[in-house]
C-alpha cells in the first residue's frame, strides 16, 4: 500500500493588534524630505504616539504612483493621496483628533479629510521598506547583515533580503541615512510579526515601517 497525507495550507488569521489608519488629505504642495516636518505636525496632536510605537508614513509612500515630483525637490499630492498611521488598535480612536485639522509643514499646510476604516495588516510573504535607519557609509553587506541580526532577534528566520536605495531625511538633530529594504519568502506570522514590529528606530519619521509588496521582480 502507498499512502501519502496531504498536505494542510498553513491556516493563519490576521490579528488585529496593530493595525493602519489612513485619513484623505489635501495639499496642494509639498517637499518631498517632509517625514521630519510631518512627524511634528502630528505629534503636536497625538502626543502620545512614539510611546506606543506608532508609526506615520511619509505621505508619498502611502500613496505609491499618486504623486508627481519635480526636479525641485517638491511633488504634488494628488487626491488619492493618504495619511497613514500605524497605530494599536486600543489608540485609533484617539487619533480621530486628527480629522479636520490643518497640519502646517514649515510653509506648506497638509489638511486632513475623514478617517478610513482601518485596515488589518497584510502576511503577503514580500514586504518593503522605504528606508531603514543605517550608518552613512556602511557598505550593503553591513547593513544587510545589521539587518540579519535584527530580524533573528524577532524569531523571523531571513531567507531573502534586497537592500535598495539611499534616502537622506533631514531633522533639526541633523542628517538620517536610511537605505531601501525588500525582504521576501517571508511565512505568514513573519510578515506580520515584522510589519507590527518594524526595524529600527524612528518609526514617527516613516523609518522601519514595513508595506505589503507584490513581488521582488518590480523592485
Amino acid at each position: 500500500m502507498f499512502w501519502q497525507e496531504t498536505t494542510k495550507e498553513e491556516v493563519f488569521t490576521l490579528p488585529d493588534t496593530i493595525q493602519d489608519l489612513a485619513f484623505n488629505i489635501h495639499s496642494k504642495i509639498l517637499p518631498i524630505d517632509h517625514a521630519y516636518l510631518l512627524s511634528q505636525a502630528v505629534l503636536e496632536h497625538l502626543p502620545w504616539l512614539e510611546e506606543v510605537g506608532g508609526g506615520i508614513f511619509d505621505i508619498s509612500v502611502s500613496d505609491g504612483n499618486g504623486w508627481e515630483q519635480n526636479k525641485d525637490g517638491f511633488y504634488y499630492p494628488s487626491r488619492r493621496s493618504k495619511l497613514i498611521l500605524r497605530l494599536p488598535k486600543t489608540h485609533l480612536d484617539q487619533a480621530l483628533v486628527l480629522v479636520d485639522k490643518t497640519l502646517l509643514l514649515g510653509d506648506y499646510e497638509v489638511k486632513v479629510g475623514k478617517a478610513l476604516k482601518p485596515k488589518l495588516l497584510s502576511d503577503m510573504p514580500v514586504v518593503f521598506a522605504k528606508g531603514v535607519v543605517c550608518n552613512e557609509n556602511m557598505s550593503e553587506n553591513d547593513f544587510l547583515q545589521q539587518c540579519y541580526e535584527a530580524l533573528s532577534d524577532l524569531d523571523i528566520k531571513v531567507k531573502k533580503m534586497l537592500a535598495g536605495l539611499n534616502h537622506t531625511l533631514q531633522t533639526d538633530q541633523g542628517a538620517v541615512y536610511t537605505k531601501s529594504l525588500m525582504i521576501a519568502d517571508l511565512g505568514k506570522a513573519e510578515s506580520v510579526r515584522i510589519q507590527e514590529q518594524g526595524l529600527g528606530p524612528l518609526r514617527t519619521l516613516g523609518c522601519g515601517l514595513f508595506l505589503p509588496h507584490k513581488d521582488i521582480e518590480t523592485l
